[in-house]
């Protein structure tokens, strides 16, 4: 059967007809020669214009076969078997899994120099005229589309440059990729290789190669069973950390294998020194929480990291953290009740602690002055009424990652409420309380998230909460994804939380004016906005673990003066960057295009530490559970693929698979045979005078 690569060609065929039109439109010239007797010349004649005829004819038609069959050998002419001509050219994509899994040892070495081996060698199976391309998994998507086509020799030099990565599996980007230079390519076989320990949590969500043209060969890799264990987390428990006070760290681990290990030792690290270390027993498929109690002396920038002991695959070994203990947090009460200035006596700090806050208050209508920059948290007692720039502001102020609470009190105005605070708060006020009560009947506590982070320092028991009466309250309901952590009898929220962009937002929607409770009266009340400052303020101590290597990441600090420098960014690798910075929203902005490495990160601005945050693989790429190349081929849409075993010789077995015959270079050497016997027939041809 015959196809052509390039049938636009074929268009220019009809050349063909050029000696055939050139042949009817020209006129022979008869010489006349007078002679005595034709008797004997006639009969030549005729046996001479015959034989004539036939050359012309043979000529005429040696003319249009040589363009004829130039034309088809520039389509590119093809079968799809047969012994003769030379195999079909090849466009092939090479996928290279260079993911953090893929640095990992099997039995035979390092899983990632094995595939590189294999890759090499799959390179042999490719001739002079076919193109590769290869594509690494640990490409950014700009990077991506500058991808193109090049000879074997040039994609075995790319293939050498690319190293080991941290960052998640990426396959059906690559697979994307490999379809859309596949799509652009002529040749018959147009291929795509993938070279992956191909995770499960790497098969693609669509069916990208569904009705193509492409043939899919999975490589053989040395690919083990899973057994492998993974630090998934660490937390800080959403406390606020305070120098000399002992804090927790609590670290989840995760045995992605079949066996059970009994033998793991965790470490804590901190400010690079082991501080701690917990032996481990964990059933196969299960995770364990390990705690781990540590103090430290002075404020600042802190970072760690926990770690296992050694196995297989290093890089989830380890998961490293990063906080800031402030030296000192500011609180803001924005007088709008009575209680404000209870609430103010309530957050004095104990003398026997060391003062590590500090409280100022002001009138709803005296802000205009009023940086909020300068504090941490800020408090709205009985959500007075502000200014809308006020209002923004403080929105502002949440958005960028700090925090307010906000309580309910006698001049509230709740309309006023839900219009400016209530997608902030994930609270809406459906009627306000009622003044005129008698005292006979009042509300109490009903529920206590007892192991959130405001309640779980005071060991409460769900079945004796603080006896606590309000005589009063508004109609509430929450809206959106807050949460509701405090609920006064007949199921009405009482502590609401919810995050607002980086912010964080508490709302206690009754009062706290002695006029309609006791609660200001109660033991439970100073240490109950101790521990809202101290939540709301833990933002500043946050541990930092979400960030992951291979992502672009945006961050910010606070600074003062002229922008007039880089900021100096010192990688893990003791590596620097030098960043501009850029100022916005009321803080320095610096952004950077790719975290590629685990590890901390520091940044320095005008010679002084100004951010540390912390980047860790992706613990998906822990599970090492392999998909089979026909799930992967399934998920994918394809049915024709093949897998190539790692036992076999690669040239081979791929060989065969193979399909198709180019028949240009043999179309050629016809049409150089024609042209041969063409000169020869034209040469031995009598002139037109002698005609």
């Amino acid at each position: 059967m015959f196809s052509f690569l390039n049938a636009g060609f074929l268009l220019a065929a009809a050349a063909a007809l050029i000696p055939l039109i050139i042949h009817l439109f020209s006129k022979r010239k008869v010489k006349l020669i007078e002679f005595s007797s034709l008797k004997h010349l006639k009969a030549m004649q005729r046996r001479q214009v015959r034989r004539l005829k036939i050359r012309q004819l043979l000529l005429l038609i040696l003319r249009m076969l040589i363009i004829l069959i130039v034309v088809l050998a520039f389509a590119e002419p093809t079968t799809t078997g047969g012994n003769i001509g030379s195999h079909a050219s090849v466009s092939a994509v090479i996928i290279f899994d260079n993911s953090a899994s893929m640095n990992r040892y099997v039995k035979d070495g390092n899983l990632f120099d094995l595939t590189k081996d294999k890759a090499i060698e799959l390179m042999q199976s490719f001739g002079e005229g076919d193109q590769v391309a290869i594509v690494s998994t640990g490409i950014s998507s700009s990077e991506s589309g500058k991808i193109e086509f090049s000879s074997p020799a040039a994609a075995s030099e790319k293939l050498k440059l690319i190293s080991p990565g941290y960052g998640p599996t990426r396959l059906e980007s690559g697979l994307r990729s490999a379809l859309e230079l596949l799509n652009k390519a002529i040749n018959l076989n147009k291929e795509i290789y993938i070279l992956s320990d191909l995770q499960r949590n790497s098969l693609p969500d669509e069916q990208l190669v569904a009705d193509s043209s492409v043939s899919l060969y999975f490589v053989g890799l040395a690919i083990e069973e899973n057994d492998n264990l993974t630090v998934s987390g660490v937390s800080l428990g959403g406390k606020l950390i305070i120098p000399g006070q002992p804090f927790e760290i609590t670290a989840t681990i995760k045995n992605q294998g079949g066996r059970f290990h009994d033998d793991v030792i965790a470490s804590l690290f901190v400010n690079g020194s082991r501080v701690s270390q917990v032996s481990v027993k964990i059933a196969a498929g299960k995770e364990k929480v390990v705690r781990f109690s540590h103090t430290l002396s002075r404020g600042g920038f802190h970072s760690g990291l926990v770690q296992l002991s050694d196995d297989r695959f290093a890089a989830d070994n380890s998961c490293y953290f990063s906080f800031n203990i402030p030296e000192q947090f500011n609180v803001l009460i924005i007088d709008g009740d009575p209680v404000s200035d209870l609430m103010q006596l309530a957050l004095v700090p104990s003398q026997t602690t060391g003062q590590y806050w500090s409280v100022k208050k002001a009138r709803p209508d005296n802000l205009l002055g009023i940086n909020f920059r300068d504090y941490d948290v800020v408090m709205l007692a009985g959500a007075p009424r502000l200014d809308n720039s006020i209002v923004s502001k403080l929105k502002l102020f949440v958005k960028s990652g700090r925090s307010l609470f906000i309580s309910y009190g006698e001049s509230t105005d709740i309309t006023s409420f839900n219009t400016t605070w209530g997608e902030l708060t994930g609270v809406k006020f459906e009627a306000p309380m009622d003044k005129n009560f008698s005292g006979a009947g009042y509300y109490s506590l009903g529920y206590i998230d007892i192991n959130h982070p405001v309640f779980s320092v005071f060991n409460l028991d769900e079945n004796k909460l603080p006896d606590l009466k309000f005589f009063t309250l508004p109609k509430t309901r929450t809206t959106g994804k807050s949460k509701i952590i405090m609920r006064f009898t007949g199921d009405r929220p009482a502590l609401i939380e919810n995050s607002y962009f980086a912010g964080r937002v508490l709302t206690f929607a009754g009062p706290m004016s002695p006029a309609y409770t006791d609660l200001a009266g109660h033991a439970f009340f100073v240490p109950f906005m101790a521990r809202i400052s101290e939540y709301l303020a833990s933002q500043l101590s946050a541990v930092e673990t979400e960030l992951r290597t291979g992502s672009s990441l945006s961050r910010s600090f606070s600074a003062s003066g002229a922008l007039n420098q880089s900021i100096e960014l010192v990688k893990p690798d003791s590596s620097v960057l030098y960043l501009a910075p850029e100022e916005g929203q009321g803080a320095v902005t610096y952004n950077l295009a790719s975290a590629n490495l685990p590890g901390i990160y520091r940044a320095f601005f005008d010679r002084r530490e100004v951010d540390r945050f912390a980047v860790n693989i992706d613990p998906l790429e822990g599970n090492l559970t392999a998909a089979l190349p026909e799930q992967f081929a399934e998920a994918s849409g394809i049915d024709n693929y093949h897998v190539l075993k790692n036992s076999a010789v690669l040239q081979a077995e791929i060989a065969q698979f193979r399909f198709g015959k180019e028949l240009w270079q043999l179309f050629l050497w016809i049409a150089a045979f024609l042209i041969l016997i063409e000169l020869l027939l034209s040469r031995s041809a009598p002139s037109r005078e002698e005609q």
